[in-house]
């Protein structure tokens, strides 16, 4: 009889143990979390210095190419995540037309290409998926 409460008790005592170490990772994963969205934000101002560097790229947003630029940042856009891209004046605002919670958002003014000076601002929106 006593050989049977011990199996019990070093049952029990394994399942505590494996709810504690889950219940680390839990804790863990959620703390990391918005540095997946800190990630992302790094992410932008990479792209978007990867546009500023490329004459092709540069003179799309010169001529305010839309989709070429949209399908740009699309093919950077981690798993996981929307985007929108947006081509304004350099004095406008350049919002969105929607409100998404916990986005990031960067810009970056593009002056000019070899032929031609027409200031315009690049914003790139990305936000997580729910």
């Amino acid at each position: 009889m006593m050989r049977n409460k011990k199996a019990w008790l070093r049952i029990v005592e394994a399942f505590v143990a494996v709810a504690l170490i889950a219940s680390v990772l839990v804790v863990l994963y959620v703390r990391n979390q918005p540095s997946r969205s800190s990630d992302v934000c790094k992410l932008e101002e990479t792209i978007l210095e990867e546009i500023a560097s490329d004459a092709i790229l540069r003179s799309s947003i010169l001529s305010i190419n839309n989709m070429e630029i949209g399908d740009f940042v699309n093919s950077r856009t981690p798993d996981g995540f929307n985007s929108t891209t947006r081509i304004c004046n350099v004095t406008d605002i350049c919002g969105l037309q929607f409100y998404k919670q916990n986005i990031c958002a960067r810009e970056r003014v593009i002056s000019s290409n070899l032929t031609a000076y027409q200031p315009v601002k690049i914003k790139i929106f990305m936000w997580q998926e729910k």
